[in-house]
């Protein structure tokens, strides 16, 4: 009883936010050609046109109870306190359909979200690499260091920060407690090696932090 209390409250905050125009609320109708790209933890994400003129992305949650919903008004105000950095996706407002069933009538709510039509990096990366000069990554790496920067300065801790997930065990996080690292990458301009080997040290409090990244190294 206390969860549905709870899941309520979260709902009614959405719906207050909704109908005072803090956050867009965008119609079924207006979109179109709708296409699931992924899954994660809490639901989909899917590719839609909007009014046939833009791609958007819409993020979609499994079932609405209490920890989903209180998750959705926690997303929701992470995009609003980051919604102002360039390089970071933009939050546009709220719809609510079921993507998959045009004639349900859906409860559940999609966050509308500016759409990265070059895909997750690591699949960039794998068809453009060979092409990019060390000024383009350089580049790349300054953008994802403005972001997580961004992240920081507002309190926000991105826990799975990579191109994609990766694999990984406890026999090799104990390897890399104890000194693994990865071979140095050939033709990797010398002050670039002598950033990312600063930050895998194995003494945390001798990292760097991002703030002296960006200050001290200049990336770009």
């Amino acid at each position: 009883m206390q969860n549905a209390k709870n899941t309520n409250e979260w709902v009614n905050w959405i719906e207050e936010s909704i109908s005072k125009e803090y956050y867009r609320l965008y119609e079924q109708k207006h979109f179109s050609k709708i296409q699931k790209v992924g899954t994660g933890g809490f639901g989909k994400v899917y590719r839609a046109s909007w009014k046939n003129s833009q791609y958007f992305a819409l993020k979609s949650f499994f079932n609405l109870d209490d920890v989903t919903a209180k998750e959705i008004v926690h997303e929701i105000k992470l995009q609003r306190d980051i919604q102002f950095h360039n390089n970071i996706i933009k939050f546009y407002g709220i719809a609510k359909f079921d993507p998959e069933n045009d004639d349900v009538q859906s409860k559940n709510y999609l966050l509308v979200m500016e759409y990265a039509d070059s895909g997750p990096l690591k699949n960039y990366l794998k068809e453009n690499f060979n092409n990019l000069t060390w000024n383009d990554k350089y580049n790349l790496a300054y953008q994802l260091a403005c972001a997580v920067l961004c992240l920081h300065n507002e309190g926000i801790v991105h826990r799975d920060l990579h191109s994609e997930d990766e694999k990984y065990d406890v026999d090799l996080a104990i390897e890399i407690s104890q000194g693994l690292r990865e071979e140095l990458i050939s033709n990797t301009p010398e002050d670039y090696i002598k950033i990312y080997t600063e930050c895998w040290n194995g003494e945390p409090d001798n990292r760097p932090t991002i703030n002296q990244l960006m200050k001290e190294k200049n990336l770009h």
